[in-house]
């Protein structure tokens, strides 16, 4: 006789979160560290108090890689589909040096952030970025996204498929199709994660060489039509006004592709230089505002030669 569809679907989840679980010829899972973070609004978030035992799913980014950036629409599609069936997805930020409340207006997206996560970093073991895992209502860490992903498509069926195979009955449908991936960053045939030594450069790096940037601008350096930004505060707001004056220039996905960025501020001067990573300071999109009135100093572009 032949078995129902709805049958053979709960035998195919259950053989997978078998395999998931382990038998008698692999190791226990790793337990999830529990933790205590915040939203970008100060709303406490504790871990496995607010997960209630159910299946979890975390992912940690910042915004400067470019392989978070890929895969973070198909995190929001799982969030979106799986809220409302008792899965829990929250997306830690790590390793920051912008802003990823404006990185996630800018992309589109939507799904729970937490901020300031790095004391998670060794806890989980984290080496490389983004770093996605499932936990299961025990907290166990059922799965650990792999470093030589396919695509982000393939993450995502894995995950879906996981956490169908925790849910039993209450499993969705699985997608028909996934939309294509952003790739901008994959067409050099580079691997799919960024560890995390391509975040942004030490300060024992990037300060003496800004500092020897900027003690080579000239004093009466303008630059001409572009009207005065006003008070710049801080170094956030000081890449933030770069990111604007750059994205006006250069448009903006060649500027998402400057990530890590980093400012410095010397007298009455910010310097923010993109694709700040180790090594690498100078190669990117550059700004030199005045912190007082905003006028604009210099802008350029240090792949091309500019000053």
């Amino acid at each position: 006789m032949a078995v129902p569809v709805r049958r053979r679907a709960l035998l195919a989840c259950a053989g997978l979160l078998a395999l998931l679980l382990g038998g008698a010829a692999r190791a226990e899972p790793a337990i999830a560290a529990a933790w205590q973070l915040k939203t970008p609004d100060g709303q406490l978030v504790r871990y496995p108090q607010d997960a209630r035992g159910e299946p979890t799913v975390l992912l940690f980014w910042p915004s400067w890689c470019p392989y978070s950036r890929a895969l973070q629409p198909y995190v929001q599609d799982i969030w979106r589909d799986y809220r409302d069936h008792g899965v829990h997805v929250w997306t830690i930020n790590i390793k920051e040096s912008g802003d990823p409340v404006r990185t996630m207006r800018e992309r589109g997206l939507s799904f729970p952030l937490l901020v300031d996560g790095d004391a998670l970093i060794d806890r989980y073991g984290i080496e490389r970025t983004p770093w996605l895992v499932v936990i299961d209502g025990a907290q166990r860490i059922v799965y650990t996204r792999p470093a030589s992903a396919p695509s982000p498509i393939d993450v995502a069926r894995t995950v879906r498929e996981t956490l169908n195979a925790l849910l039993g009955e209450r499993a969705l449908p699985l997608p028909a199709s996934y939309p294509p991936p952003y790739d901008l960053h994959l067409r050099d045939g580079a691997a799919q994660s960024s560890h995390l030594a391509s975040a942004a450069a030490a300060d024992a790096e990037w300060k003496p060489w800004a500092k020897r940037y900027l003690e080579g601008i000239g004093a009466d350096e303008r630059v001409a039509g572009l009207a005065p930004l006003g008070a710049i505060a801080d170094g956030k707001a000081a890449i933030a006004a770069a990111r604007d004056i750059w994205t006006q220039r250069y448009g903006a996905e060649a500027v998402a592709r400057q990530a890590p960025y980093r400012a410095y501020r010397q007298g009455t001067r910010w310097l923010v230089a993109g694709a700040a990573a180790p090594g690498r300071l100078g190669s990117g999109y550059l700004l030199v505002v005045d912190s007082v009135d905003g006028v604009v100093i210099r802008v350029a572009d240090g792949s091309a030669g500019a000053p």
